[in-house]
């Protein structure tokens, strides 16, 4: 897509939790000339996220002060990037807007992808912001399928992976995580609420002797594209690294690679592999 296409699309609002991957939406923006004001979520965005770029900084509950910006900025397209730590109730402090956006929302019942459609599609229906995903600002950070890098799984590995899909899509199904360790077709450990970081460094304690292994993410098999895709980058790789991993599996066309340079490099370095893959889809009942 050309910058003059770019130029044509609306500014898009970013509204930004933690890690890396708002930081990389933000350059790409810039870089392909579209527009952009950032809203940092107080407490989850990092501190120096937005400093080169319009924005501001709002609490979770300030559901008023958001549609002021949308108003005042002149808003049309958002897109909801990076981890936000689930909050309570109590946490939140909701004024009057967020409070109905929670209650349609039921933050406290609701999984994560029902929380995250139910928040998108109030921000839609009181903002008039039409939220969107990632890919569909820049489909360059989708995973594609096969082996990037060097390295490539061995059968062991390939057995682990399938083993992995199996354990993420069945957690995915409940709507509580995306993710799995496999070690010699044994689930070391499965995502809850920690984040990905958090897992392998909890698998690291567990692990067996022999081969190190894999780390399987795949999207909810009932998720919603635009939000909260499986996402790994460099500091994936990294701590994968450190806890004794040999590689990472990825479903392809429904998670990100963040860094895809970087990240691959990284792990070409320590001997991981990173591979896109493609669970089989599920057949209808009969």
């Amino acid at each position: 897509m050309s910058a003059d296409s770019e130029n044509a699309r609306p500014k898009l609002a970013i509204i930004a939790g933690g890690g890396s991957a708002p930081r990389h939406l933000i350059e790409t923006c810039r870089r392909l000339g579209r527009d952009v004001f950032v809203v940092c979520l107080e407490g989850q965005a990092d501190t120096d996220l937005a400093k080169d770029a319009p924005h501001a900084w709002l609490p979770l509950g300030a559901g008023t002060r958001l549609k002021q910006i949308v108003e005042e900025q002149q808003l049309k397209e958002a897109v909801m990037i990076g981890s936000v730590k689930r909050p309570s109730i109590f946490e939140l402090k909701p004024d009057l807007l967020a409070l109905k956006v929670v209650m349609k929302a039921g933050i406290n019942r609701a999984g994560d992808d029902t929380l995250l459609r139910g928040i998108g599609k109030a921000i839609e229906q009181e903002t008039g912001m039409r939220v969107i995903g990632v890919q569909d600002v820049f489909a360059d950070l989708l995973m594609p399928e096969g082996q990037l890098g060097r390295h490539a799984p061995n059968e062991e590995a390939l057995s682990d992976i399938a083993r992995g899909i199996e354990a993420a899509q069945a957690l995915g199904r409940l709507d509580i995580g995306q993710a799995a360790v496999v070690q010699q077709g044994i689930v070391l450990v499965v995502e809850a609420a920690e984040g990905t970081d958090a897992l392998i460094l909890r698998c690291a304690g567990l692990r067996r002797e022999g081969p190190g292994g894999v780390l399987v993410k795949t999207a909810k098999p009932q998720q919603d594209n635009r939000f909260d895709l499986p996402t790994i980058g460099p500091d994936t790789i990294t701590v994968a690294a450190k806890a004794g991993l040999r590689g990472v599996a990825l479903e392809a066309g429904r998670s990100l690679l963040i860094e895809r340079e970087k990240t691959i490099a990284l792990a070409n370095d320590a001997g991981l592999f990173i591979l896109g893959i493609v669970p089989a889809k599920e057949k209808p009942d009969a």
